[in-house]
C-alpha cells in the first residue's frame, strides 16, 4: 500500500503541475484540492477482505447482532441475541450505539456488512477533513488557514491509528462530529439565535452517542471555549442549555452503569486502575518502529504519538510567545489553545494518575482518547500559524507536506484478508465474545469468573437438568423465548440465556421464578403437566423512561431542523426578521 500511496500521491501531485501550467494565472481553489488530498489516506480501504488487525471483526459481529435486533423491529436495541456463544448478553445497554446505526443503513441499502463498515471508516475520515475546513474557514475568514486545519485534523497520527489500525469506530465518528459541535457553537457565540443553540446541543449528543467517554472530556472544554467569548452569565447559560439537551439526548447512555452498576460483572470484581496504561511523554513524542514514520508495530503495537507535524507547530508558538512576536489581538487565543494542549497532555501521561483513579466511572477509559481533543487543538493553532503568515505561501507549503506525508505508511491497515467475507464472519458470530469480542462492562455479575464468556454453541436453547420431560420451541426471537414443556415428572430446567435484570419468564401465563445458576444461566423449576413457558426480556422502568426520553428528543430536534430549514429556504426574509 506505501507504493500505491506513493504513486496516488505522484498522480496528484502531476495534476496540480499540469493545473499550473495550464492556467497559470488562475488561484488553486484550495476546498477542491482539499477534497482530493482527502482521496489519499481512504484508498486503502477499498481493498478486499477484512482487517487482520484491530477491531474491525469485532465490530461487524456487534452489528451483526445490532442489525438483528433492529430488524425484529427494536428501534434501541438493548440485547444481543447471537453473541456470547447464543447465550447473549446486554451488550447495546453499555456500548455506544450510534456507529453501529450508520453501518446498520449502509447494510440495509444492500452493502454487505465488511463494505458498510469500510464505507462508514472512509467517510468518517473523509468528512472529519470537510467539516474541520468549514470550522476554521468562519474562525480565521481565511482558505489557506481553512485548508492547513482540516490537513492537521485528518491527517493527525491517532487518527490515521484510529481509522486503520484500532478501527475504534466510536472514536473515528467521535473525529467527524467534534469540528460540526464547533461550527454551531461559533454561529451561536456569533448569531445569539436558538437553532443553532439547538443543534449545538444536539451534536453534543450526538458525540456522547458515538463515544460517552469523549463527550465527557469535551464538556469542560466547551464551557471554558464558551466563556472565552461571551460574558459569563450569558456563557453559563448557553453551556447549560447545550449540556441540558446533550445529557438528555444521551440519558440511555450515561443512565444505565448507574442503573445497573450492583448487576455488573466490574462490581463484583473490580478491574485494576493502577495497572492500566498510561502513555509517556517518550510515547507521544516518537513512534519506535521504521525510524518513527511508522505507527504500528510488528506485533500490532500501537503508538500514542502527538504527530510531528504537531509539535512543530506547538514548538514554534512558545518560540514566538518567548520573543513576543504574535500580534496582541490574537495572544489570549493562542495562548489558551497552547494551555489547553499542555492540560490534556498532563492528562493523558502517568502524572495524572493519581486524579484519574478517583474519577468514578471513567477511571478506566484510556488516557490515550485525549489524544482527540489533542488533534483539535493543534490543528486549530496550525490555523493560526497559516493565518498569521499567510503571505509566505513556500514556507507554508512545506509544513503541510509535512504533516500529509510523515505519516504515509499509515495510510492503510498493513494486511487484509480477502478469504474472509461475510458468511465466514457470520458463521463465527457465536464464537466471537469468547475469541476477543467480550465487552467486559456489559457481562453479568452472575457469570463465571473463571470463565466469564462462553466459548460452546449449547446443544438445545433449554435443558432439562433434573426430572423427566418434553419440550417444543415454539418461537425465538432476541428478547421472547417460547416453549411448550411436557413434563413427566417435576423438572429443573436451563434456558440458555444469559441472566440478567429485565428477563422474565411465566408458566401458562402466570409469573414463574428465574435465577441464575452458577455460571449466570437462567434457570427456574416447573411442576408436573404441561406448561407453556414463555420468557421475555424487557428494560428496567427508568431505563426505559430513558430510551424515550432520548430517542423523543432526537426526533424532535431533526424534525424542528427540518421544518426550520424548509421555511428559511422558503421564506429567508421571514426567519431573518426574527
Amino acid at each position: 500500500m506505501v507504493f500505491v500511496n506513493i504513486i496516488a500521491s505522484l498522480i496528484l501531485g502531476a495534476g496540480l503541475f499540469v493545473y499550473r501550467f495550464v492556467y497559470p494565472k488562475k488561484k488553486i481553489n484550495v476546498f477542491a484540492l482539499l477534497l482530493l488530498i482527502l482521496i489519499l489516506p481512504v484508498i486503502s480501504i477499498t481493498r478486499t477482505g477484512a482487517y487482520q488487525s484491530g477491531d474491525f471483526d469485532i465490530h461487524i459481529y456487534r452489528t451483526m447482532a445490532f442489525y438483528g435486533s433492529l430488524s425484529e423491529g427494536h428501534f434501541m436495541p438493548s440485547w444481543a441475541e447471537n453473541l456470547n456463544a447464543t447465550y447473549g448478553y446486554p451488550l447495546f445497554i453499555f456500548n455506544y450505539v450510534l456507529p453501529y446505526y450508520i453501518i446498520s443503513l449502509f447494510h440495509f441499502i444492500g452493502l454487505s456488512y465488511i463494505s458498510s463498515m469500510k464505507l462508514f471508516l472512509a467517510l468518517s475520515l473523509y468528512l472529519s477533513g470537510i467539516f474541520m475546513y468549514i470550522m476554521a474557514k468562519e474562525k480565521f475568514k481565511d482558505n489557506l488557514s481553512a485548508f492547513t486545519s482540516a490537513i492537521f485534523y485528518t491527517f493527525v497520527p491517532y487518527h490515521l491509528i484510529s481509522v486503520h489500525f484500532k478501527i475504534t469506530i466510536g472514536e473515528v465518528l467521535s473525529f467527524t462530529i467534534i469540528p460540526v459541535l464547533f461550527i454551531f457553537i461559533n454561529r451561536l457565540l456569533k448569531n445569539k439565535d436558538k437553532f443553532s443553540l439547538i443543534l449545538s446541543g444536539f451534536f453534543l449528543g450526538l458525540l456522547g452517542l458515538s463515544h460517552i467517554f469523549i463527550a465527557i472530556i469535551m464538556v469542560p472544554i466547551l464551557f471554558v471555549y464558551i466563556l472565552f467569548y461571551v460574558k459569563p452569565k450569558t456563557g453559563i447559560l448557553y453551556f447549560l442549555s447545550i449540556f441540558g439537551i446533550g445529557a438528555l439526548i444521551t440519558f440511555y447512555q450515561w443512565l444505565p452503569p448507574i442503573l445497573y452498576n450492583k448487576y455488573l460483572f466490574i462490581h463484583k470484581y473490580p478491574i485494576d486502575t493502577s495497572a492500566l496504561y498510561y502513555p509517556t511523554i517518550k510515547d507521544l513524542l516518537y513512534a519506535p518502529w521504521r525510524f518513527g514514520l511508522l505507527f504500528q508495530g510488528p506485533k500490532g503495537q500501537i503508538s500514542d504519538l502527538i504527530g510531528y507535524a504537531q509539535l512543530f507547530v506547538i514548538g514554534i508558538f512558545v518560540y514566538l510567545l518567548f520573543k513576543k512576536k504574535i500580534p496582541r489581538v490574537y495572544t489570549k487565543e493562542i495562548i489558551a489553545w497552547l494551555l489547553l494542549f499542555l492540560v490534556l497532555i498532563f492528562f493523558i501521561t502517568p502524572y495524572s494518575k493519581i486524579i484519574w483513579i478517583h474519577l468514578p466511572l471513567i477511571s478506566d477509559a484510556g488516557t490515550q482518547r485525549l489524544l482527540i481533543p489533542v488533534a483539535l487543538s493543534t490543528s486549530i493553532l496550525a490555523g493560526f500559524l497559516t493565518y498569521l503568515n499567510r503571505k509566505r505561501i513556500f514556507p507554508i507549503t512545506l509544513l503541510i507536506l509535512f504533516a500529509i506525508f510523515s505519516t504515509i505508511l499509515n495510510w492503510g491497515q498493513r494486511t487484509v484478508i480477502p478469504q474472509i467475507n461475510d458468511s465466514v464472519l457470520s458463521k463465527n458470530l457465536p464464537y466471537s465474545t469468547s475469541q476477543g469480542e467480550g465487552h467486559f462492562y456489559a457481562n453479568t455479575g452472575w457469570a463465571n469468573p473463571n470463565h466469564p464468556w462462553f466459548s460452546v454453541i449449547p446443544l438445545n436453547h433449554l435443558e432439562i437438568l433434573k426430572g423427566i420431560a418434553k419440550f417444543t420451541e415454539l418461537k425465538r426471537i432476541s428478547v421472547e423465548h417460547e416453549y411448550i414443556i411436557n413434563s413427566v415428572t417435576p423438572i429443573s430446567v436451563n434456558e440458555n440465556t444469559l441472566y440478567f435484570p429485565g428477563w422474565s419468564a411465566t408458566d401458562n401465563k402466570k409469573p414463574l421464578g428465574i435465577r441464575p445458576d452458577k455460571n449466570g444461566v437462567i434457570t427456574f423449576t416447573l411442576p408436573k403437566g404441561k406448561n407453556l413457558v414463555i420468557l421475555r426480556y424487557n428494560d428496567l422502568y427508568w431505563f426505559s423512561i430513558s430510551k424515550i426520553v432520548s430517542g423523543g428528543l432526537i426526533l424532535i430536534i431533526i424534525l424542528f431542523s427540518g421544518f426550520y430549514l424548509t421555511k428559511k429556504i422558503l421564506y429567508p426574509k421571514v426567519l431573518s426578521k426574527h
